[in-house]
């Protein structure tokens, strides 16, 4: 931890995910982000059955009050060519009352977590200051929308809907991760956990045939947002740019019925932009400050989408 006059700031009871009392957990939720609710189910879920590392939160405690909570959502990905354990640092909160509390309690969480070695962050403006300027965050770039307007287009091959994935959808990553510094490892039991278990989403996921051969699948979900109805893609992987073509025109066409005006995505490998633009997507809408803890990312040897973040 940097600057010595956070070293004179309370210090707080560190404790890690705490099962048993997640109605505090609901509790200091509401407060930090103005009433919303997060269901136990849901905490359960990101905390209890991550098929990769599970109960990775950090909790601060003032007695029995709970003055601060951070959760990880750990996962297996290729860094740089290695096996790694990565994670998303989100469900960031801390009570107000308690001074110095988020400091101790990023400081805390990278000190517990050790064994994963990418934690990828997207700060809001109350923690981006406290992250990147005493705890080695280091700020790599706006994570933004791709966006296009949902309509018909006609032909688009064999796609069709999955209500699983299977070991085949489970392989398909190993086909871009030499292409990139970064890639989360989509294997089967990461994308069914991530998407047909998770609760209170409703995902729909497709893939793409061709001559009998899987070359890719896209998972999507239906968002509104100030009346604008959105089909959101909330992640996808194609073997060529072929393919990926034919499932973003597919997605136009699925807005289009399901009544959306807008689709839109997150995709940062420099790869696939090309494929984006001629699809007539537009790059840059909503930026997302992105925050790696100690390591060097480059956004565009990134393969993220927004199955990256916790908050899709």
């Amino acid at each position: 931890m940097k600057g010595s006059r956070y070293l004179r700031l309370p210090q707080y009871e560190a404790g890690g995910y705490p099962e048993n009392e997640l109605e505090k957990i609901q509790e200091l939720f509401g407060k930090a982000f103005g009433g919303r609710r997060i269901s136990q189910e849901m905490l359960r879920w990101q905390m209890e059955d991550n098929p990769s590392l599970k109960k990775r939160a950090t909790s601060l405690w003032d007695g029995e009050t709970l003055a601060a909570y951070n959760a990880l959502t750990p996962a297996k990905a290729i860094y740089e060519g290695r096996k790694i354990y990565t994670a998303v640092s989100g469900t960031t909160m801390a009570d107000e009352r308690y001074m110095g509390a988020s400091v101790q309690l990023f400081s805390e969480c990278r000190k517990q977590n050790q064994d994963i070695e990418v934690i990828i962050g997207y700060p809001n403006h109350n923690s981006y200051g406290i992250t990147t300027k005493y705890l080695n965050h280091k700020y790599i770039g706006d994570v933004a929308f791709w966006t296009c307007k949902a309509q018909q287009t006609g032909s688009y091959g064999d796609i069709r809907q999955i209500s699983a994935f299977t070991d085949e959808h489970g392989g398909l990553w190993k086909g871009l991760s030499g292409r990139h510094q970064y890639m989360k490892i989509r294997d089967k039991d990461y994308l069914n956990w991530r998407f047909f278990k998770r609760p209170e989403y409703e995902y729909l996921a497709y893939e793409i045939m061709e001559n009998g051969k899987l070359w890719g699948y896209i998972v999507t979900d239906v968002y509104e947002e100030n009346q604008v109805r959105q089909l959101q893609l909330v992640d996808f992987v194609a073997l060529s740019e072929e393919s990926l073509s034919a499932l973003l025109r597919f997605c136009l066409d699925l807005g289009a019925r399901l009544k959306c005006e807008i689709v839109k995505a997150w995709m940062t490998s420099r790869y696939y932009k090309q494929v984006f633009l001629d699809a007539g997507f537009v790059y840059g809408a909503h930026p997302f400050p992105m925050t790696v803890w100690d390591q060097e990312l480059v956004l565009e040897k990134a393969y993220l989408t927004m199955c990256d973040s916790d908050i899709f």
